[in-house]
């Protein structure tokens, strides 16, 4: 998207699971309501949440963008080293791993 700053949006109230790292979350499911399919996501202490698009993950201002039965992809926000921030996509896998 030529042209367009982006920059993670400061003044939005985080949510519970951005305090923790991508690779420390794990998907353990997915729940379907209402034609939504949400994803359910384990945090490091053993909490089970339920995600879903336009929601954020990790400490990298990740926002998902879509949830499969097997997988959720995410797009982070993160400095570029240069002063400016870039856009880059995260998949977290079911069963854990996730992959740049």
């Amino acid at each position: 998207r030529p042209g367009v700053q982006v920059k993670p949006d400061f003044d939005r109230v985080k949510q519970y699971l951005e305090q923790f790292p991508i690779a420390e979350l794990t998907m353990v499911g997915t729940l379907a309501q209402k034609q939504l399919l949400f994803a359910l996501i384990r945090d490091p202490e053993g909490g089970v949440h339920k995600v879903q698009v336009g929601d954020y993950l990790g400490t990298d201002y990740g926002r998902i963008t879509s949830i499969q039965e097997l997988e959720v992809q995410l797009t982070e926000i993160v400095a570029d080293g240069t002063g400016g921030w870039v856009e880059r996509s995260r998949t977290v896998s079911l069963g854990g791993g996730e992959e740049a």
